[in-house]
């Protein structure tokens, strides 16, 4: 299996809403329907992440996005507070304790919240990757669901 091509990036809220739910789902049906122990399986995103891991990852930062938007949009200068390798360290290290069901709940709440607060920002901040909420916003959503759909999907088979 090889990697999918790069999609062009939405042009209209109407585009992301649509791109955002159709790669959300790509991303959602590598793990549909598996039971709880390959969730926690290791392997899943590199020889130490499970499925769990990966949904701890994407909630983690998109927790981040939305800290980070918020202060964006009120004109405070938002930021990561780490870098990126540290960032996910940390967190990581932080959610191995989280149970499963408590992992998925966290990942549809901040998804919920970041997409209730990515409707009130400007069409144009929010499809400009040369501005920071746009930025945050294709690498928190879509741009960062996309990184795992391949090594998820490949998994599964594997299982």
């Amino acid at each position: 299996m090889s990697k999918p091509g790069r999609s062009p990036d939405p042009t209209t809220r109407a585009e992301f809403v649509a791109h955002e739910k159709k790669v959300w789902t790509e991303l959602t049906a590598t793990w549909k329907g598996l039971p709880d122990k390959a969730l926690t399986r290791p392997g899943a995103c590199g020889p130490e992440w499970s499925i769990k891991d990966v949904i701890n990852h994407l909630a983690a930062w998109q927790e981040a996005a939305l800290r980070v938007t918020h202060d964006l949009l009120e004109g405070r200068w938002g930021r990561l507070g780490s870098n990126t390798d540290k960032f996910n360290a940390l967190h990581q290290a932080e959610d191995q304790a989280r149970s499963l069901a408590a992992t998925q709940r966290r990942l549809s709440q901040a998804r919920r919240e970041l997409l209730a607060l990515l409707e009130t920002v400007p069409e144009k901040r929010l499809l400009d990757l040369n501005d920071r909420i746009g930025w945050w916003v294709k690498y928190s959503t879509y741009g960062h669901y996309s990184e795992h759909i391949w090594e998820l999907t490949e998994f599964r088979q594997r299982l």
